[in-house]
């Protein structure tokens, strides 16, 4: 099954005093008064994630994405979602890994990380999926670099997905606990790296400090995830989406703020 659809990502903060989370007083509808810093995430521009139309893919732009080699990973939990990032780097600021790549329009972007969303936060046509993956990636240069995400979709399926296989197998074995990390053993290359027809758009992150001008790309592919799989990301990830936002061309969000 195929959808059309755009992503988002979060940002990733050390633990503070106006700590940001997805319920209750610091939820996405108080972010913005939490710290100044959050305070785009009330901005008139456009904000995510959104309930997105069939129609809004009708010009896919085509992106390349490689891994040439496998390096040592690490899985975290940052407080707010399950992450895959190099060893080196930290929470806040995770090392490029140079070796998987997105190209687009001449310009090569390299994995930073990636992460994950339950229920998705973008919905497609009014209805939310299972889960939602975010891969980041950035240009090499720290002054004026750009940012790109790469978001997918998961919904329930017979088959299990290979490139979640080994963080449900961590999972399983013994959830991590907040800012606590393992070494993994993952293939990249099972994951979303081959050439994908896409579509983009420049918006807001989903999270705090909600920066602007990221450039989204979003796979066409709805992946399959089992029941088994399913169940194991639920227990750790609980609840981490942001509801959706108003768009600019007048459409309205489909889901609110949670009790």
């Amino acid at each position: 099954m195929k959808f059309f659809l755009f992503t988002t990502i979060p940002a990733f903060l050390t633990v503070e005093k106006s700590e940001w989370g997805y319920l209750g007083s610091n939820g996405p509808a108080y972010w913005h008064q939490l710290n100044e810093t959050y305070a785009t995430c009330k901005s008139n521009n456009q904000q995510t994630p959104i309930d997105l139309k069939v129609e809004d893919f009708a010009k896919p732009t085509k992106i390349e994405l490689d891994v040439i080699k496998q390096t040592d990973l690490i899985l975290l939990n940052n407080g707010h979602t399950y992450q895959v990032q190099r060893s080196e780097g930290t929470i806040d600021k995770p090392a490029l890994y140079e070796d998987a790549t997105l190209k687009v329009d001449g310009e090569t972007y390299y994995l930073l990380q990636y992460h994950f969303h339950m229920p998705s936060e973008h919905h497609i046509e009014g209805r939310d999926l299972l889960l939602e993956g975010h891969w980041v990636f950035k240009t090499s240069s720290d002054q004026n670099a750009k940012f790109a995400v790469l978001g997918v979709f998961f919904d329930l399926g017979e088959r299990e997905d290979p490139g979640l296989k080994s963080i449900v197998d961590i999972i399983n074995e013994k959830p991590l606990g907040a800012n606590e990390h393992v070494n993994i053993s993952i293939s990249l290359s099972e994951q979303i790296f081959k050439s994908v027809r896409t579509v983009c758009i420049y918006a807001l992150l989903t999270t705090p400090p909600c920066t602007e001008g990221i450039r989204w790309f979003v796979s066409q592919d709805v992946q399959s995830i089992s029941p088994p799989q399913f169940r194991s990301l639920k227990y750790v990830l609980k609840y981490n989406s942001r509801f959706t936002q108003k768009r600019l061309d007048g459409g309205e969000p489909t889901s609110n703020e949670p009790p």
